[in-house]
């Protein structure tokens, strides 16, 4: 790792000091195989790859490039706002569906509590017999509503930021138009 450290090192202080930075680049190959990237032109023995010729930008499209790279970003952003949208209606309508799935629940586990007390607590006897089993049931149906309740919390809670992000992006799409 110290070892790439160095070397990206040593090739930074090299381009940044030599004058690699305007002017032409060579890339040759000398008698031994070894590639090289100078400014300076090759020996005459060594085998020519490519020449490079640096030319500088106007400042026209100097800020034609940073409007390019502007509109990129903006384009990029509007992307993230979309995807995050996205993303916000399909939390939304899973945690509806799962807010669905968790009220029919409850509503199943208190007919079976309601069975429960209508087959184990006809009388006091039998009531007193079966007190924990008919508690029990009671119990789990109101566990169940309190999941289902809180589902709920959570779906509507979903629902109001997939239309925050909606709303996100009508205001980016009229402010494009």
């Amino acid at each position: 790792m110290k070892f790439f450290a160095i070397i990206t090192g040593i090739l930074l202080v090299g381009f940044l000091s030599s004058g690699l930075i305007a002017g032409e680049v060579y890339t040759w190959t000398d008698e031994n195989g070894n590639l090289h990237v100078t400014d300076t032109p090759p020996p005459p023995k060594s085998k020519v790859k490519d020449t490079l010729e640096y030319q500088e930008k106007t400042v026209q499209e100097v800020q034609e490039l940073k409007q390019r790279q502007s509109i990129r970003q903006e384009q990029k952003n509007e992307e993230s706002v979309r995807q995050q949208a996205d993303a916000a209606a399909k939390r939304a309508a899973k945690a509806d569906q799962e807010a669905r799935e968790a009220s029919q629940k409850a509503a199943d586990a208190y007919e079976n509590a309601m069975r429960t007390y209508n087959i184990y607590g006809k009388t006091k006897d039998k009531r007193k017999k079966f007190k924990k089993r008919i508690r029990r049931a009671f119990d789990e149906a109101d566990a169940a509503q309190a999941r289902a309740s809180e589902a709920s919390e959570y779906a509507r809670q979903a629902q109001e930021d997939a239309r925050a992000a909606a709303k996100e992006v009508e205001a980016l799409e009229a402010q494009n138009q």
